[in-house]
């Protein structure tokens, strides 16, 4: 997606049916009902961004891990709506 701007209809067209928040970052999601969906960022943020974000999310759950073995972690991925 990058930081290019589409439109309901070229997402839908793209097969994004969804959207919502990854680690507080606005996404459009598709194949929402697989094991593993296709997330792209939306509102003009580049995908670098989700990258940087699932690195500093992931380091800190390591630490969670290490002081705390017990830690399950939560879900991230937030939807908040369909694609109309």
């Amino acid at each position: 997606m990058g930081m290019l701007y589409k439109s309901k209809k070229k997402l839908i067209e793209e097969g994004f049916t969804h959207y919502g928040w990854l680690w507080g970052i606005p996404v459009y999601v598709k194949d929402i009902d697989s094991e593993a969906p296709i997330i792209g960022a939306a509102n003009f943020i580049p995908e670098w961004v989700l990258t940087v974000a699932d690195q500093i999310g992931f380091f800190i759950e390591g630490l969670l891990n290490i002081h705390n073995p017990e830690y399950v972690p939560m879900f991230k991925i937030r939807i908040t709506g369909e694609i109309k």
